[in-house]
């Protein structure tokens, strides 16, 4: 059951306990009430101080049910839910996109928007985490680059992970113009990789960004990972601009993701590792 769902039903459990002793004739409604609540409340910074915003394993019947947002063309291969290939468990997800396909939201992309709005659990510190699988046929090498993870602001990204020439990258600042490209490694294709991400999102000093890729701690940025606005949504998929401009070496792409994790400030790289 995803963090969410678990907090939802909680929620519903909390109520019927209220309404139980409003109507035992022998309680105190109010001293009732208040101690039911002073439960509930620390029950639920129980279940936030394990860190898990949210976690979602392709498992259940409505996959992304509790994510923010689809961006995902109707057609029948933009997003499916398969047995094989497989991280953990019995289906991943499969995103596919195509340069002859529909535009989505201007532009050729399948993607999830998995976390938006404090509301839904968005800090200034957070941890993100998947496993991810690039297929052989399917994923060639291409000059072009894609986004296969975007944290969005404003019109584009100030923090991203794309692709290129069969390589995996960071690209990071806090301005369109100060933006860099870090090099995280070589793509072995019909391989799971499993990336963990710890951000402190800010315009300013005191940003960091820590990636570790295939358990190996690969990077530590410091400094302004974001543009000086709101804080930005995760999203997970697939985005080719080359599909829009036609300047692509292949006309589609496909990915699989699994076991796709959002935490809080008191998540850790053990609770963050998709093998969990």
């Amino acid at each position: 059951m995803k963090t969410r769902e678990l907090l939802t039903v909680l929620g519903i459990v909390t109520g019927m306990f209220v309404v139980a002793s409003c109507e035992e004739p022998n309680l105190e409604p109010t001293l009732t009430t208040s101690t039911t609540t002073l439960e509930t409340e620390t029950t639920t910074q129980a279940l936030l101080s394990t860190g898990l915003v949210y976690s979602e394993t392709m498992e259940g019947l409505n996959p992304f049910s509790t994510a923010h947002d689809l961006d995902v063309g109707d057609w029948d291969y933009a997003l499916r839910f398969v047995e094989y290939p497989r991280f953990r468990g019995i289906k991943s997800a499969r995103f596919e996109i195509r340069e002859d396909q529909p535009l989505v939201a201007s532009g050729k992309r399948s993607e999830i928007t998995i976390i938006k709005d404090a509301d839904e659990g968005m800090q200034k510190e957070m941890w993100y985490s998947f496993a991810v699988m690039f297929p052989a046929s399917g994923y060639e090498y291409d000059r072009e680059r894609e986004v296969i993870n975007q944290w969005f602001q404003d019109g584009s990204p100030a923090t991203s992970l794309r692709t290129q020439k069969d390589r995996i990258l960071l690209e990071t600042g806090n301005t369109k113009d100060t933006r860099k490209q870090y090099d995280i490694g070589l793509i072995a294709k019909n391989k799971w990789h499993q990336v963990v991400m710890h951000f402190v999102h800010s315009y300013g000093s005191d940003g960091l960004i820590e990636l570790w890729y295939d358990g190996v701690k690969k990077l530590t940025i410091r400094g302004g990972n974001m543009y000086d606005d709101i804080l930005p949504k995760w999203k997970v998929g697939l985005y080719k601009s080359a599909f829009k401009n036609g300047t692509s070496d292949v006309s589609k792409r496909v990915i699989y993701f699994d076991n796709i994790k959002v935490g809080n400030k008191y998540a850790n790289y053990d609770l963050m590792r998709p093998t969990l």
